[in-house]
């Protein structure tokens, strides 16, 4: 959040009208988190919408350094689903994909909603840096999977890999099952 208000203070001196825009997107984010998710369960349609404007700021953020694709099918406009919890997914593909010179990133990501049942794939480069002693998953992954358990147990599976070069997160809930 605080490096997104950084760079928008940075754009209000280069790129006013870019700066706007991503205010207007970030606002949409705010209202978002602290008007929408005080509930157990949000419409899944308005959470997309969220990870969505969410993915548009980090895209202006990071310009061309990265590629970013991404898709969204939902067939049940009516399904709900906990709020935020796939938002960690979304943020670490952004703060680990690899940025180096010479070579563009990418992050690839897919969600499908049929049959009130989740498929999240996300996938992105990796550069494993040698000089952490930590391999470990941050404070995000693990709380995601807390809430996961939680939330739904025995509905979900989650698979994360790494290899240096790739991270790939596949998720999918069973929603019906809560």
């Amino acid at each position: 959040m605080f490096n997104i208000l950084n760079h928008i203070h940075i754009l209000l001196k280069k790129d006013t009208e870019l700066a706007s825009f991503l205010l207007l997107k970030f606002s949409d984010i705010l209202r978002y988190q602290l008007y929408e998710c005080n509930k157990n369960e949000v419409v899944l349609e308005n959470e997309i919408q969220y990870l969505k404007d969410l993915i548009d700021v980090e895209k202006l953020r990071w310009g061309n350094e990265i590629d970013v694709s991404t898709s969204f099918t939902i067939m049940n406009k009516k399904a709900m689903i906990a709020p935020l919890l796939l938002v960690p997914f979304i943020e670490n593909a952004f703060k680990h994909v690899s940025r180096v010179p010479d070579y563009k990133g990418f992050i690839k990501i897919n969600f499908n909603e049929n049959n009130n049942q989740i498929h999240l794939s996300i996938e992105n480069t990796y550069a494993k840096i040698p000089i952490q002693s930590k391999s470990v998953g941050g404070i995000g992954l693990q709380n995601v999977k807390k809430r996961l358990n939680l939330i739904y147990p025995e509905a979900y599976q989650l698979n994360i890999t790494e290899n240096g070069q790739l991270y790939k997160v596949y998720l999918t809930i069973n929603l019906s099952s809560t």
